[in-house]
C-alpha cells in the first residue's frame, strides 16, 4: 500500500493519472483509513489470499495457510474474473502490480496493448536466490513459485532493492519507492524509539525490555489493546500515516518487523534500524538478511537489550542517491 501511494505521486508528477486502484486483502474491514482516503472514489477492494497467524501472534502458519487458501480458490477465481473485467472496462495504458497473485492472474488475459509492470522486493529475492538459502526448502520453493507466476504475468518485473545491482533478462533492479513526505522529512534524533509491529505478539517482548532498560521510551504503532499496566515511557498509537511520519522524524531509532517499506523509509535518513522477522515468514527472514548485508540495519529474533546496543546510525549517502534515481528510471520504463 505504501508503494502504491508513492507510485501515484511519481506518476502524477510526470503528468499521468491513476484511474483505479485494486486492493487485495483477506480482511476488507481492516483497510487503513489513510488508504481509503487517499484513493477514495477509485478504490476497488477484492478478496485475496492471506496468512493464518500463530496463536502467539508472532508469526504465520505456512501449511495451514496454503490449505486454507486452496479451499477458498473458487472465490478467488471469481475475483480474478471481476478484476479482469474492471481493467478492460477502464482500458489503461499500464497496469502496475505490487506482487499480488490474484491481480497477476487477472492480468494474464487483459486486452492486448495494455502494458503490465510488476514491482516488489520479492523479485530481488528471486534474482539472488543463492544469497537466501535459510529456512525450510519448501518455504523457498513456495515463494519462488509464487514469484515466477507473477513474473510470467508481467511484461516487466522491477525488483525494488536497497542497492543498485545487476538485473537479468526478466527482472530489472529498481530503487525503492518512497512517499514524498518521507523524502522531504527533516530528521532530528530524539529520545523515544519508534516501533511498528506487524504481529502484536512481539509487543510483550517490548514491554519486558521497557521494564529492564531504565528510561526506555517508545511510540508503538499496533492494533493491540492490552488489558494490563503499560510501563511509563510506552505510548500506544493506532496506525496513522501522518503521525507515523511525524514521529519518525524525531525518533531515536526504528524497531519493526522485517517488512521492506519502513526499512526503506528509515534508511533514507540514516535512522538506526532493527528488524525482527515474523516467525515462519521466509520473505521476512530474507528481508532481514538483506538489510544486514547492505548495512542498513541489524536483525534479531526478538526484541531485547542487545538489539538496542547494536543499532547505529548509517551512512546513507549512496542509498539516498539511489532512491533519487527512481523518477528517471520510471520515465525510462514508461517510454519503452
Amino acid at each position: 500500500m505504501s508503494q502504491a501511494l508513492a507510485l501515484r505521486e511519481y506518476l502524477e508528477d510526470l503528468g499521468h493519472t491513476v484511474d483505479a486502484v485494486f486492493l487485495g486483502t483477506g480482511a476488507p474491514d481492516r483497510v487503513p483509513d489513510y488508504v481509503r482516503e487517499a484513493f477514495s472514489s477509485n478504490l476497488h477492494i477484492f478478496r485475496s489470499p492471506w496468512f493464518l497467524r500463530t496463536p502467539n501472534k508472532k508469526g504465520i502458519y505456512v501449511g495451514r495457510t496454503l490449505l486454507y487458501n486452496l479451499l477458498h480458490s473458487a472465490g478467488y477465481l471469481r475475483e480474478i474474473t471481476r478484476i479482469r473485467k474492471g481493467i478492460n472496462a477502464i482500458d489503461p495504458d499500464v497496469v502496475f502490480n505490487f506482487y499480488e497473485l490474484i491481480g497477476a492472474l487477472a492480468m494474464r488475459k487483459i486486452a492486448p496493448g495494455i502494458r503490465r509492470i510488476g514491482l516488489g522486493h520479492h523479485f530481488y529475492l528471486e534474482l539472488n536466490k543463492s544469497d537466501f538459502r535459510m529456512g525450510p526448502m519448501w518455504h523457498r520453493f513456495l515463494l519462488g513459485m509464487h514469484t515466477r507466476m507473477i513474473i510470467k504475468s508481467c511484461d516487466h518485473a522491477l525488483a525494488l532493492s536497497f542497492r543498485k545491482e545487476q538485473g537479468s533478462a526478466h527482472v530489472r533492479v529498481f530503487p525503492p519507492l518512497l512517499r514524498r513526505k518521507f523524502r522531504e522529512m527533516q530528521y532530528v534524533p530524539g529520545k523515544p524509539y519508534l516501533v511498528y509491529l506487524l504481529h502484536e505478539g512481539f509487543f510483550f517482548d517490548l514491554l519486558q525490555l521497557a521494564r529492564e532498560v531504565t528510561g526506555f521510551q517508545a511510540d508503538v504503532f499496533t492494533s493491540l489493546k492490552p488489558d494490563m499496566e503499560i510501563p511509563e515511557g510506552i505510548r500506544l498509537h493506532a496506525f496513522d500515516a501522518e503521525k507515523f511520519s511525524k514521529l519518525m522524524a524525531s525518533c531515536k531509532g526504528l524497531i519493526t518487523t522485517a517488512g521492506f517499506d519502513s526499512a526503506a523509509e528509515a534508511a533514507y535518513h540514516g535512522i538506526p534500524l532493527a528488524v525482527i522477522p515474523s516467525h515462519n515468514h521466509f520473505e521476512q527472514r530474507c528481508n532481514a538478511a538483506d538489510i544486514e548485508a547492505k548495512g542498513i540495519g541489524v536483525a534479531g529474533s526478538y526484541i531485547e537489550k542487545g538489539l538496542l546496543e547494536r543499532m547505529h546510525v548509517i551512512d546513507n549517502r549512496e542509498y539516498r542517491s539511489w532512491v533519487g534515481q527512481a523518477r528517471e528510471q520510471l520515465i525510462n520504463i514508461l517510454e519503452k
